[in-house]
């Protein structure tokens, strides 16, 4: 519809430029009033298309958040999990450093820690959503600054520091593995509980407890974060009764 007013509007100034029969001053009103037809059908369609634009950007901002809400929520099921399954490694720990001097490791004990002295727990992540909306520069269509500052922290601070500790925990618990296996004879009849109360896995032991105390803080910061950002979504987003 703009377009034809503006058409319209162009095809009076030329006719009204090339009437001969009209007086100067009056072709000069009809001439300003078909400009300022033109100059509001064209306001008026650049107000249309940026309206337009804009509803079609929050438009992807909510499909993006919805997501995000069902990304984190399964998130923070893992992510609990794993937090437990790091409490008991860091039980297993703390049993090792804890063995009296000249003692042998408690085979049942042994035993019992056993599936935590060698598995390892990571976190898998949801990140994919967010690595796309962030690569296609839609995060700054989120209008909420605070719902987006968290957001940001939580992709960009807090799951990296997590990904850094559970890793350097990993490689550490590799050579701890090389270890036992180097120094173990006649598994599981032979010397596994003289090896495991040794100073060597002893000092190992003391390390391994300050870096899965990390590796726990870093998961609970970023399970709070998740929580907050669910809830700013939440009421971003109140869900249809």
């Amino acid at each position: 519809m703009a377009e034809l007013e503006v058409v319209k509007s162009t095809k009076k100034i030329i006719e009204t430029a090339k009437d001969k029969e009209k007086s100067f001053w009056h072709k000069i009103k009809e001439m300003a009033l078909e400009i300022a037809v033109i100059i509001f059908a064209v306001s008026l369609s650049i107000a249309f298309h940026s309206w337009s634009e804009a509803r079609h950007e929050q438009h992807q901002v909510r499909v993006f958040l919805k997501g995000v809400r069902i990304d984190l929520k399964k998130d923070m099921i893992e992510m609990k999990g794993n937090i437990e399954a790091y409490k008991n490694q860091r039980n297993a720990f703390r049993y090792l450093a804890t063995i009296p001097k000249g003692h042998l490791a408690d085979n049942d004990s042994i035993q019992h820690f056993a599936p935590y002295f060698y598995n390892f727990t990571g976190y898998g992540g949801n990140t994919g959503r967010y690595e796309g909306f962030k690569s296609s520069g839609k995060l700054g269509f989120i209008e909420n600054d605070d719902l987006q500052n968290s957001i940001l922290d939580l992709y960009e601070e807090k799951i990296p520091r997590l990904t850094i500790s559970t890793d350097f925990y990993k490689t550490q618990k590799l050579k701890f593995a090389d270890y036992i296996t180097d120094n173990t004879v006649d598994y599981p009849a032979g010397n596994i509980t003289k090896v495991m109360a040794s100073n060597p896995v002893k000092n190992r032991s003391q390390i391994y407890l300050s870096s899965v105390n990390q590796i726990i803080s870093n998961y609970e910061n970023c399970t709070a974060q998740m929580e907050e950002i669910v809830k700013e979504i939440d009421t971003e987003l109140p869900r249809k009764k």
